[in-house]
């Protein structure tokens, strides 16, 4: 089975694929398309990207970035999706609206660990730059690098006393791991409405605070140079602002469990109909 995920640049929440399935699909998955069915997990996928032969076995992904194809829609097997309102962009009934599989790092990675990172940063893998790492590092906050291998990325969460995030699965895997999280903004191309997705599939909102963007690359002009500086100054102390900020959030241990035993029931579900036509 051809396990489709966004793979053109490392990304923790593309990665986590890889990294959670295998524990918990039966079925031989592979990187390479080939095969006649196709399962398609974490990640904002629901779009006319999606592969254009087998059959689609959706698998908790989101809606963004495009249309799902009628083509597609014709030899899909929606399992579950991310959140109501990808179940309502798709049609879908609501039941089908569970979360993000992303959870179930809940079931893999130890709740217990050493607590010996006070307050982390995560963000967008698009937004990385070794001046980020930096300012981070002077404002008092660990950095976690949302490229690096998902059991490093777990680890350094589960390590975390609190979390600021704008890589949204740095988010869901805080929730799962019972790690207070506090998302932000560190740019306008951010896709909000995947967050708000997930968000409602748990029963919150998002309420976003806002970081200066962080140029990559200094500019070449004075005058860029200048501003540059100041959003380095800004970035600095508001990231060090919020570390201290009474306004992580942390959803109810009941909501946690419902969704992961509503997601593990659509993996036995599935997991059991794979094995029928091998034992026939």
């Amino acid at each position: 089975m051809y396990l489709y995920s966004y793979r053109k640049r490392p990304n923790f929440g593309d990665a986590l694929n890889d990294y959670l399935w295998p524990h918990f699909i039966q079925a031989p998955l592979e990187k390479t398309p080939g095969s006649q069915e196709v399962f398609v997990g974490i990640g904002t996928l629901l779009n006319e990207r999606l592969p254009p032969k087998g059959v689609l076995h959706i698998f908790g992904s989101g809606s963004g970035y495009g249309n799902v194809q009628p083509d597609a829609k014709a030899r899909w097997r929606v399992h579950f999706v991310r959140g109501p309102l990808t179940a309502n962009t798709l049609g879908l009934p609501p039941e089908f609206a569970i979360s993000d599989p992303g959870l179930l790092v809940h079931e893999t990675q130890s709740l217990n660990c050493t607590k010996d990172i006070d307050c982390a940063f995560m963000p967008h893998h698009g937004l990385y730059s070794e001046h980020m790492k930096a300012l981070c590092e002077q404002a008092g906050v660990h950095f976690i690098h949302p490229e690096e291998p998902c059991a490093s990325v777990l680890d350094q969460i589960g390590r975390s006393r609190r979390l600021i995030c704008s890589a949204m699965h740095g988010a869901i895997a805080a929730e799962a791991l019972r790690v207070p999280w506090l998302p932000v903004m560190t740019n306008r191309e951010m896709l909000l409405s995947k967050w708000e997705d997930w968000a409602a599939s748990m029963d919150t909102s998002i309420h976003f605070r806002s970081l200066p963007v962080i140029w990559s690359r200094p500019p070449s002009s004075l005058a860029g140079r200048a501003v540059a500086g100041l959003k380095a100054v800004a970035f600095r102390q508001k990231l060090a602002q919020l570390s201290r900020s009474q306004s992580f959030q942390l959803g109810k241990d009941a909501v946690l469990n419902d969704r992961l035993t509503r997601i593990q029931e659509r993996i036995e579900n599935f997991n059991n109909q794979q094995r029928l036509p091998r034992e026939a």
